[in-house]
């Protein structure tokens, strides 16, 4: 298990050897993606199917406030089948802060929330 700045990150391989540059890269992805949303802990698989096409698989399993996010992505090599899932977790990130914010505004708070108006 790996750390990125407080970011709990586990990284399994099956059918391939460990890649350090493709560590830093899926480490930098969640660190921006925990601008979003606060991740404590990351388990990625990478995963290399020889007798299949595309030939490379990933998942991540996020854990998050609230229900913990998946994804899954294929693709011929593994760095762009990492994008595409990177791309898939930041759209799930995205609409679940829009939500958040959406539900904050419906309830008729501000982002000033626990100031007083000055009326008693």
């Amino acid at each position: 298990m790996q750390k990125f700045e407080s970011l709990k990150l586990q990284l399994q391989y099956r059918g391939l050897h460990s890649n350090h540059r493709l560590e830093q890269l899926i480490g930098q992805s969640l660190e921006a993606l925990r601008r979003l949303l606060p991740i404590s802990t990351a388990h990625v698989v990478l995963e290399q199917q020889r007798d299949g096409s595309p030939a490379y698989r990933v998942r991540a399993h996020l854990a998050v406030p609230g229900p913990d996010v998946h994804a899954e992505a294929t693709d011929h090599t593994l760095p762009a089948a990492w994008r595409k899932l990177a791309q898939k977790l930041s759209h799930q990130f995205q609409r679940r802060k829009a939500r958040q914010q959406s539900r904050f505004k419906d309830r008729g708070l501000s982002r000033l929330a626990g100031q007083w108006s000055g009326a008693v």
